[in-house]
């Protein structure tokens, strides 16, 4: 289908700064930056975000938005703190938005950078408040129990750690304990749920849309001006340590980030479903009048997710374009591939990919743009909006390709015994399934140019944006400017 003119105002825009999770040879980790109608602001911040958006464009970001405290997520907070306090010509403190308690988790681990500097001539050294650098905007209800303690030291086996209500109030350990694993050394709540009797972790099993632990409030995002709001979804994200999934919508238009997850339909039915036998290691009366303990709280956990928490996951994934963490297989905190990419979800953009790695959906890179206006989404190539039309999308390390069917293709996709598709050449025996023979393609910037065979030759880039093919020989090198291909095979996919 030809390629559409693309308006500054049109939609949601999503230009990806970075794609790749921590242990990546050549990946910028996590990085988003969105854009409605000129109102701008980031998604995680993983990524380099200097180096993508420059001093202006830092400076002129109404917000930043992190959905977990993994380092790939959040590794430039106090460096963008820090820029907008001292260098920023505009509003000094930097709007940092996400909910109660992954803001309690940032404060704790950035706290050390920001607090504490130099005078203006360098004299002295002084103490500059958190909040001086940090604007806390709280998105997602806030709970309405709290644990209250001071850190505990390793070996440390404190009694000053309570569980208070919005009111202040201590809360009974009928309804409420302390756990504290001796190994972490870090409180968690163990709470009874009223409904089933169970005891469970409240920060896992309730949905936020659940009162009985959380208040009602959802405290969304609104950006009235470029009008737009953000609701934080925890039903979503299952990750291990807090973590939210974010969803973004106008009146036209959704996108659903879901961050870092275990997304395994049949895994969240038998959390929501499978009930466990406590393992207290003490008599039951001692257990209930205990309001601290000391052990593994598992040992006392009776359902881990409520049937909301996983009737909302269900539901996040309706409607709007999807962008999704991906892993291989056997992943223990992402999503393995064979569990999100067969599934009938007709928008969805991989992110958090391996290096290497080929998919039948199309990946998040690097400098591509994408764009969601009303039910559909489009990549943004040089000021034209294409749709995303290949049949196979790769890859390898810093490249990326693009497949498109043809009998006469010289390459073919098998999938291998793990679920994982490979591309092998044409003539290549294989005892693996075929799912398609292709014509690869190199993807540049979002053009497409014929992949090639030669040896000596290559394409660059050049900083004018245009593509060269260069040949090299035992004089030198030859460049020769070609054209890409990327309209004439979104026609003819079309």
């Amino acid at each position: 289908m030809k390629a559409m003119k693309s308006l500054p105002d049109q939609g949601i825009r999503i230009d990806i700064i970075g794609d790749s999770g921590p242990f990546s040879e050549v990946g910028k980790s996590i990085g988003y930056r969105i854009n409605v109608r000129g109102s701008e602001y980031l998604i995680d911040c993983g990524a380099p975000p200097f180096q993508h958006l420059g001093l202006d464009g830092i400076s002129h970001l109404k917000g930043l938005f992190i959905t977990h405290s993994h380092e790939d997520h959040k590794r430039w907070l106090t460096d963008l703190a820090l820029f907008r306090y001292y260098e920023s010509r505009h509003t000094r403190r930097l709007p940092l938005i996400t909910t109660e308690t992954i803001h309690e988790e940032l404060y704790k681990t950035s706290k050390a950078a920001l607090e504490r500097s130099l005078s203006i001539d360098s004299k002295r050294i002084i103490d500059i408040p958190y909040e001086d650098f940090i604007e806390p905007i709280l998105i997602g209800p806030k709970s309405k129990y709290k644990i209250q303690y001071y850190f505990l030291l390793p070996g440390e086996r404190r009694k000053d750690c309570r569980i208070i209500d919005f009111r202040g109030k201590e809360v009974g350990p009928k309804k409420a304990k302390v756990f504290v694993n001796p190994k972490a050394n870090r409180p968690r709540m163990l709470f009874k749920d009223e409904e089933t009797g169970f005891w469970v972790d409240p920060e896992s099993y309730y949905s936020f849309k659940q009162n009985a632990f959380y208040e009602e409030d959802q405290n969304l995002y609104v950006d009235e001006e470029a009008g737009f709001k953000v609701r934080a979804i925890k039903s979503s994200a299952w990750h291990g340590l807090p973590n939210i999934s974010l969803e973004i919508t106008t009146d036209n238009e959704r996108v659903f980030f879901s961050s870092d997850t275990v997304y395994d339909l049949d895994l969240w039915k038998e959390l929501a479903t499978r009930t466990h036998p406590q393992k207290l290691g003490m008599t039951k009366q001692k257990f209930e009048k205990s309001g601290i303990i000391y052990g593994d709280i598992n040992d006392c956990l009776e359902l881990t997710w409520s049937r909301q928490r996983h009737q909302e996951a269900l539901a996040a994934y309706e409607g709007g374009l999807i962008i999704h963490d991906v892993a291989g297989k056997n992943s223990v905190v992402h999503t393995d591939y064979k569990n999100i990419a067969t599934l009938p979800l007709e928008r969805l953009i991989l992110t958090h990919a391996p290096d290497k790695f080929v998919s039948t959906c199309p990946f998040a890179r690097p400098g591509k743009s994408y764009r969601v206006i009303e039910d559909e989404f489009f990549e943004e190539v040089h000021g034209y909006l294409y749709r995303l039309e290949a049949d196979v999308y790769a890859k390898e390390m810093l490249d990326g390709f693009v497949g498109f069917r043809s009998k006469e293709g010289r390459h073919k996709v098998k999938r291998q015994e793990d679920g994982l598709l490979k591309i092998i050449p044409k003539g290549t025996s294989t005892k693996d399934e075929i799912v398609m023979d292709v014509d690869i393609y190199c993807d540049i910037n979002g053009e497409y140019y014929p992949i090639l065979d030669a040896p000596d030759q290559d394409y660059n880039l050049r900083p004018d944006g245009k593509v060269e093919k260069v040949t090299y020989d035992h004089s030198g090198s030859k460049g020769l400017v070609v054209k890409g291909m990327r309209a004439e095979l979104s026609k003819e996919a079309g």
